[in-house]
């Protein structure tokens, strides 16, 4: 099993990737600090919901439509364009975005650069093959992609508060819009094997429409692809119910009680640290414990482990365990997904690799979406701490009734 690393153009490919990830980050940060700076609190939290819908909006609408895209034409001239295209747009949102007058435009330049990052993600996942010629290699090559994206975001957030204290939302998105040039430069040295496959035209509304579904209807049949798609769409809503509730004042008490006299945000600052240092670990020995356990049964298991630890955090209310609870869920989280990339990778054909991806990143995406209402009604009945308690039982029960559900099946066919 080779390195991916060692790969020239997997390299290339990771670093437009980190290069894009702080370009969005930065650029998502700079908007989020030009709505809050507004005056009245009414409109800064109208503007605010408004900003969020046309960010998501594209995960709804375009999602589903850019597998046929991805399908039918070389996925590296995608990525060129997409990279590029959402530099431009950036630009043109920083010389809009000093005047007020003209809010309705700048919304649908969030938008279009929305738009073309559900072209860009899956188009990455789906090149990955392309360019990792080593099928045995595609796991780690998955965990470095999900681990690197991860800590390059965590990093940018933390980094780009400071930034844009010092500098203004302005500069910052000028800056960013900058980074997609070297990133969109860098594509064009990759060198892929991709294959050569009939792109079929598309002759009407029912032929795109069909095409649509090929992907959904291939996910759904296929068993190992589904089986991971199922569980990071529940670990995702776990995930984000978790740290709905933590973020609304559990971690408050938790400075309080461990009697830490640092800010929350500070607090939160170190729970991100440690949950990239099991991000990176998970990415280390991912592989030699992929050898040694079934991939589904190490996924099982991860769920009540996990579970489990969050739970615990209802009863030992400690800014350390909190730490530990982090760096455990890094490295189950990192596994689930770059386990479950590697599946559609290995599982689907060329042909329906990026309308598969696109179909997968619908249920990835609609999971914090989801679970933010969850979280939102939930808080309405019950404090936060038991909405955290909710979450960790919620990843237990899945992952013993998934076990249970195997050693039944298991019994099934030994009789």
């Amino acid at each position: 099993m080779k390195n991916p690393l060692i790969n020239r153009n997997f390299t290339l490919l990771m670093v437009v990737q980190t290069i894009e990830q702080i370009g969005d980050s930065l650029t998502l940060m700079a908007l989020i600090a030009w709505v809050m700076a507004m005056h009245g609190g009414h409109n800064s939290t109208a503007n605010m919901t408004i900003l969020l819908f046309w960010i998501g909006l594209p995960i709804i609408l375009v999602s589903p439509f850019s597998g046929i895209v991805i399908d039918r034409l070389k996925r590296k001239y995608l990525l060129i364009a997409s990279t590029a295209v959402k530099g431009c747009f950036i630009f043109i949102i920083f010389l809009f975005l000093r005047d007020p007058g003209k809010m309705p435009i700048l919304y649908l330049l969030v938008f279009m650069k929305s738009l073309a990052t559900q072209f860009f993600t899956p188009t990455k996942s789906a090149f990955v093959p392309d360019v990792v010629a080593d099928r045995d290699s595609l796991v780690r090559a998955n965990s470095i992609s999900a681990t690197a994206m991860i800590i390059t975001q965590i990093l940018t957030y933390a980094l780009a508060g400071l930034l844009i204290a010092e500098y203004g939302p302005d500069e910052i998105l000028l800056a960013s819009s900058l980074l997609y040039i070297p990133a969109t430069l860098t594509i064009i040295f990759i060198n892929a094997s991709e294959k050569k496959i009939e792109r079929k035209k598309l002759e009407s509304i029912g032929h795109v429409m069909m095409d649509l579904f090929d992907g959904l209807k291939f996910m759904m049949r296929e068993k190992n692809v589904m089986f991971m798609t199922r569980r990071v769409f529940c670990m995702m809503i776990a995930v984000i119910v978790f740290y709905v509730s933590l973020t609304g004042g559990v971690l408050e008490n938790v400075m309080r009680v461990s009697g830490i006299g640092i800010k929350p945000i500070t607090a939160m600052g170190g729970m991100f640290g440690a949950l990239g240092i099991g991000l990176v670990i998970g990415v280390v020995f991912i592989e030699k414990l992929v050898k040694n356990i079934d991939e589904k049964t190490m996924i099982r298991i991860a769920f009540p482990v996990v579970g489990l630890l969050i739970s615990g955090l209802y009863f030992f209310n400690n800014y350390y365990y909190l730490l530990a609870c982090a760096f455990v869920g890094g490295m189950g989280g990192v596994a689930i997904l770059s386990l479950a990339e590697t599946a559609i990778q290995k599982y689907t054909p060329e042909e329906l690799r990026g309308r598969t991806f696109s179909s997968y990143y619908i249920f990835k995406n609609s999971g914090p979406i989801i679970a933010s209402g969850i979280a939102g009604l939930l808080i309405r009945f019950i404090d936060e701490e038991k909405v955290m308690l909710l979450s960790g039982l919620f990843l237990v029960a899945y992952g013993v009734i998934n076990l249970l559900g195997k050693l039944i099946k298991a019994g099934q066919r030994h009789f």
